[in-house]
């Protein structure tokens, strides 16, 4: 029997709280979009939104914007101190935490040229500003690690833009109920692509490639295989990969590939002939049915989180702490110089 399927496997912490937690994916994503749809505010049209936004909340911006990718809003993505441009309609700042020095810095600045913000996060210093300002702010879930709240932020984002009239979101919840069904650990490896993935990830150096359209589920795979899995892994844009790395890659790379159902025809004879070069059973490729891009994308993410998870658990890691990144943020002089700005405007001086 594979570990994987092995029951015990799972009812030790930590990984009985991180499978707990992403068993409620939907429960946080309909919480999330309501949430978010119920976000007051009073902007002219809106023709130009920057969002700001770091790690697993910058994969929650790039989703936002593929989404409002077929509407005339041109967007951005903001994920560092510095800004290039001030001329924004709307500027949405993405931290779970609300202290993400990367987003809170610029957000200060777009709020001083007086470009409408909405925040969405758990507290923090976002959250002192936004009392301080009158900023709105959509809640999230705060009981957990801020890669684990990413439906719950995912949900916010796309329900606040649905209140502001730029989109409309009518998700299958009983699809999302199945597919999310089909990925838990009660399901034998031999029906649950997931565990499959997984043990050919342990046994092989991950490479994930991800064209465009599904560019934000690889790399949402990356991500989580490095916080979750605490596994060094590959992640390149396909095409482009073909005319970098391809000479370099090495003999135990499984390359992945999620996939859409609106897939190009070039993108799918290029992987055709990448396949034959490689060899056809070292590249994993992962569909999803779906009826529309946003069915897709969630499908994808949850795909990849379960995937992380069952990773974490053949490899021993802890899937919840990330105690690197803890230690360099608080080593991190600008994250310090930040929340002494924030001390100080919400002091008013």
């Amino acid at each position: 029997m594979s570990r994987l399927d092995a029951p015990e496997t799972y009812s030790c912490e930590p990984l009985r709280r991180a499978f707990e937690i992403v068993a409620d994916y939907i429960h946080d994503l309909r919480r999330g979009l309501e949430n978010g749809r119920r976000i007051n505010i009073n902007v002219k049209p809106v023709e130009r939104i920057i969002f700001l936004g770091i790690g697993g909340s910058g994969i929650i911006c790039d989703a936002a914007a593929r989404l409002l990718s077929g509407s005339d809003v041109k967007t951005a993505i903001q994920r560092s101190y510095g800004l290039r441009s001030l001329d924004w309609d709307l500027a949405i700042a993405v931290s779970h935490s609300g202290n993400t020095a990367e987003t809170v810095k610029p957000v200060m600045r777009l709020m001083d040229a007086g470009v409408p913000c909405v925040f969405i996060t758990s507290g923090g210093a976002l959250l002192r500003l936004a009392e301080r300002y009158g900023v709105p702010v959509i809640p999230v879930r705060a009981d957990v690690p801020p890669r684990y709240a990413f439906p719950s932020m995912l949900g916010a984002a796309l329900g606040a833009l649905e209140a502001l009239g730029l989109m409309r979101i009518s998700l299958d919840y009983d699809a999302l109920e199945h597919h999310l069904a089909g990925l838990r650990e009660h399901v034998p490896s031999e029906r649950n692509l997931a565990k499959k993935l997984a043990e050919r990830i342990t046994s092989s150096y991950p490479v994930i490639y991800a064209y465009e359209g599904v560019r934000e589920a690889g790399y949402r795979l990356k991500c989580q295989l490095n916080e979750n899995a605490k596994m060094h892994c590959c992640y390149a844009e396909f095409p482009e990969a073909l005319h970098n790395d391809l000479e370099a890659l090495p003999d135990n790379a499984l390359v992945i590939m999620p996939r859409s159902v609106k897939e190009p025809p070039e993108i799918s004879r290029t992987i055709d002939a990448f396949s034959k070069l490689l060899g056809e059973d070292r590249i994993f490729s992962v569909r999803v049915d779906a009826w529309d891009e946003a069915e897709e994308l969630l499908k994808l993410f949850m795909f990849m989180d379960y995937v992380s998870l069952y990773v974490a658990a053949l490899r021993g890691a802890d899937p919840l702490s990330v105690p690197r990144m803890s230690r360099l943020k608080r080593l991190n002089p600008v994250y310090g110089e930040v929340a002494e700005e924030v001390d100080r405007r919400v002091a008013g001086r």
